[in-house]
């Protein structure tokens, strides 16, 4: 019995090395991927129609589930080592997961499903003024869902970090990668939700020239240090 237990949890830190390598290649696709260019609102309310937009969006409603799996696999193998930073930290990171996937699928259903293809095809402009009232709000809407998405990201990443930088080796680099990682995000949050302007040149300079590169590395050292593991 105790050889089946062994194997099933095996086999699920084999899924998440898989899902953790399925995050590197996602986040490297959303950040790397150009974006689509819509200065105006007419060319806004467009982009329902445009390939490359939706195709983030659904990479973005991916993109978590598959990280989530990997977070759980740093669970199984350090709960019971730290507890008071993996607890509260999977508790942040499960917000962070339904806050993410719920913002990507209000935007695909709900924005580019409804309300913008409504707002093209509607023949009078009482209905086109409901649909333009509609589309406005959603940016208040999905900001608000950023908001936890920076919030509970950034304290997820750092408590996970905390527990990590007391391995070794692999495991040790990777803690201090996330705990940077979380400061970064939980340091955006702050400028954005808490006015704290000067942090934006800091913070603006480091998602440009480290996050791209740092984010899907952290994301493959993860995967191999649990592979290691199993």
């Amino acid at each position: 019995m105790e050889n089946a237990n062994t194997l099933n949890w095996s086999k699920f830190l084999m899924l998440a090395v898989v899902c953790s390598f399925l995050g590197a290649l996602t986040t490297a696709l959303l950040i790397f991927l150009p974006s689509a260019e819509a200065l105006t609102f007419e060319s806004r309310v467009a982009l329902y129609q445009n390939k490359l937009y939706l195709t983030k969006l659904w990479i973005l409603f991916f993109h978590p589930q598959f990280n989530l799996v990997a977070s759980l696999g740093i669970v199984v193998l350090l709960f019971r080592k730290y507890p008071l930073q993996i607890i509260p930290g999977t508790l942040f990171m499960l917000v962070w997961f339904y806050s993410e996937v719920s913002q990507q699928a209000f935007l695909i259903d709900a924005l580019n499903q409804m309300w913008r293809p409504g707002y093209s095809q509607a023949t009078d402009e009482s209905t086109q003024n409901i649909y333009s009232t509609l589309i406005h709000g959603a940016t208040g809407i999905s900001d608000s869902k950023y908001f936890l998405v920076l919030y509970s990201f950034g304290l997820g990443c750092l408590l996970y970090g905390l527990a990590f930088v007391q391995e070794l080796k692999l495991a040790k680099w990777i803690g201090i990668s996330l705990t940077f990682i979380g400061i970064l995000s939980l340091s955006s949050f702050l400028r954005y939700y808490l006015n704290m302007e000067f942090l934006s040149p800091y913070v603006n300079w480091t998602y440009t020239w480290i996050y791209p590169y740092l984010q899907p590395i952290v994301r493959i050292g993860i995967g191999v240090w649990i592979f290691k593991k199993i």
